[in-house]
């Protein structure tokens, strides 16, 4: 090859080499005092086309690039290896658009390749329009986190849903009665065993522990050993069965310790008296009720998997919480007795059995036998932290709050300790009514300025039942009509409705007109008659 072919070809430039060319031309006919009609004439163009080159409002030709090139180098003091180096610049900023361009596409901004040198040739050539597409791309980017985030707490949400309704599902499952069965059985045992020899149930929990050779440990709540969510409950189940070892958070209050200790024991007591047979037919349960409700889930995949496991967790938690309140309370036969001899008096069934309010309700609504209620445990911001149904009561999936009308959310705006008692009927559940006693409870702060955390606690049963509680008795007023969760209601004369209902055309998804116009749900669907 020539040098004089060599020379030609260097002086070409690509449409990106040119982009640094042009800049580097202007930067040197201004440090030089040299004008653009100059090298215009020099390379044969008109002056308005050079300086559309220039400002790179249009890409030139290769040809036109390699003349106006040329011409620099015999006319404007130009030499090739400026011309070369001007070619190695790159324009950060003009890169950065490119790669934005590319996320965009990437989304689903569809852009041809004409539109998108167009669109980087006329940035180029102006500066406030590039950082304006920058600013553009990072709102987009920025939008598409957040539609991201909202869409994996939606699934969060579902999910947790989906394992409390297969754990419920357990729960009235009579194939899966006999491991509640076994589970009284042993508290049965531990009540003849234990609770006899000790004078406080805090002394039996630690007198077993002790004969079991378990070291419980209090970590804190940041610590990866105090996870005792579903995502860590089978590695901390398997560290209690081979290592003898016991996590609980230091982040409870002492009051609740008792508790969690006495889940600690259930789990241990639960993997002598169940064995691997029951933890096998958990399991079991747990991809049958998935491979039913849920076909859509491939077997096999690691979602699949985590999601068994978390429901085979949740079980067995479920488990260890009932045999903590029987072990605090009595077992079932008698428990049954003294409420039925009591009328289902809280108060006094937790005085007598020196517990708490909340864990004698909790053994109220374990027993299949006695009295068929629901319980629901809901703090101040509507969401549901434990519930429980033998009354008949249909629930909405866990993700959706409960009616604002429920005696629930209701004995909430009441003082602590207050009973609220009231009448539901529910139109959407072919008119049942249900009788609900509901207590605001406040739980014990562990520090000054701590945020308190008020929750709600609340037995219910049938009409037909109310009459053996203590708390029915002289209590007349109306009943309160009620739905299911607003979503899944049809009253629309409702002043605690919170969001609109799916049952209605036009208000199955979220109507932003309807919220811009200001208008709410009576004024888009008039109650009539």
């Amino acid at each position: 090859m020539s040098a004089q072919a060599s020379d030609s070809q260097g002086l070409q430039a690509t449409p990106e080499e040119w982009r640094g060319v042009a800049r580097g031309l202007q930067a040197h006919l201004l440090q030089t005092g040299r004008h653009q009609k100059d090298l215009a004439a020099a390379a044969g163009v008109a002056a308005s086309n050079l300086s559309t080159y220039l400002n790179l409002r249009r890409l030139p030709s290769a040809a036109m690039a390699g003349r106006i090139i040329a011409a620099a180098v015999e006319s404007q003091g130009v030499t090739p290896a400026m011309v070369a180096h001007w070619k190695r610049q790159v324009d950060e900023a003009e890169m950065r658009l490119q790669e934005e361009l590319a996320k965009l596409a990437g989304s689903g901004v569809a852009l041809s390749d004409a539109e998108r040198d167009r669109l980087l040739a006329a940035a180029a050539g102006d500066r406030a329009l590039a950082r304006s597409l920058l600013r553009f791309s990072d709102e987009i980017r920025a939008l598409r986190s957040r539609c991201a985030q909202l869409a994996m707490a939606h699934t969060d949400a579902a999910r947790e849903s989906l394992v409390q309704s297969a754990v419920e599902a357990f729960q009235q499952d009579p194939q899966m009665r006999h491991l509640t069965r076994e589970v009284e059985r042993d508290i049965r045992r531990a009540h003849l065993e234990e609770r006899r020899r000790h004078p406080h149930p805090l002394q039996a929990l630690e007198s077993i522990l002790a004969a079991e050779g378990v070291a419980v440990e209090r970590v804190e709540a940041a610590s990866p050993r105090s996870g005792r969510g579903r995502w860590e409950g089978i590695r901390w189940l398997l560290n209690l069965k081979d290592s003898r070892r016991a996590t609980i958070s230091s982040n409870i209050h002492p009051e609740q310790f008792p508790f969690e200790l006495g889940r600690v024991v259930g789990q241990l007591r639960m993997m002598r008296s169940l064995g691997n047979a029951a933890h096998r037919e958990v399991e079991a349960f747990a991809s049958r009720w998935v491979e039913e409700n849920f076909p859509q889930v491939a077997g096999g995949t690691p979602e699949r998997s985590q999601l068994e496991q978390d429901i085979v967790w949740l079980i067995f938690r479920s488990l260890a919480g009932r045999w903590a309140t029987g072990f605090f309370t009595l077992p079932s036969d008698r428990f049954v007795r003294l409420a039925e001899q009591y009328e289902y008096d809280i108060d006094r069934l937790a005085a007598d059995l020196d517990a708490t309010w909340e864990t004698i309700a909790n053994r109220v609504s374990q027993l299949d036998s006695g009295l068929p209620v629901h319980f629901i445990k809901m703090d101040w911001r509507g969401v549901v932290l434990k519930r429980s149904s033998f009354s008949g009561l249909e629930f909405a999936p866990l993700y959706m709050r409960v009616c604002g009308r429920w005696a629930s959310a209701r004995s909430l705006l009441t003082a602590q300790g207050t009973i609220f008692r009231q009448h539901s009927v529910f139109p959407d559940l072919a008119g049942e009514t249900y009788f609900c006693v509901s207590r605001s409870v406040r739980a014990p702060a562990q520090r000054f300025g701590m945020a308190p955390l008020v929750y709600s606690l609340t037995l219910g049963c049938r009409e037909a039942d109310a009459g053996r509680t203590v708390y029915a008795k002289e209590f007349r007023s109306p009943p309160v009509e009620c739905g299911v969760t607003c979503r899944l209601c049809t009253v629309l004369n409702c002043e605690n409705r919170v969001c609109p209902s799916v049952s209605h055309p036009g208000m199955g998804k979220f109507d932003f007109g309807l919220v811009w116009s200001g208008k709410t749900i009576h004024e888009r669907f008039p109650v009539r008659g």
